[in-house]
């Protein structure tokens, strides 16, 4: 989060950003072995440096929320988009977890 004032919208985005990366640490994703990734970044960081990290993923989920809106997706952006936004944008294999580049817009062509 590089903004000194947020919309709402981006206050939602940072929420559910740390909500999907929690059901990532409880192992909900059903991706085989991506838990103990997430824990790993999660030990290496500390949970607050790893919430802070995740924070600083909004502007980018927002610009690329602007992207598809509900023109193009007509999911729950909460419980399906932005976990399917981190599962394409976020390699945790590090110590730490890194946004790709470029990014893959969930939605994005249809």
């Amino acid at each position: 989060m590089q903004n000194d004032t947020y919309q709402p919208a981006s206050l939602e985005t940072a929420a559910c950003l740390w909500e999907a990366v929690l059901e990532l640490m409880r192992g909900n994703t059903g991706q085989k072995g991506l838990r103990a990734q997430v824990d790993r970044c999660r030990e290496n960081l500390g949970t607050s440096h790893l919430r802070l990290t995740v924070l600083g993923w909004v502007d980018a989920a927002d610009a690329d929320w602007v992207t598809v809106k509900e023109e193009c997706w007509d999911r729950p952006y909460d419980w399906e988009w932005i976990p399917e936004w981190i599962a394409n944008n976020v390699d945790w294999s590090g110590a730490s977890p890194e946004l790709r580049s470029p990014r893959v817009v969930p939605g994005e062509n249809g």
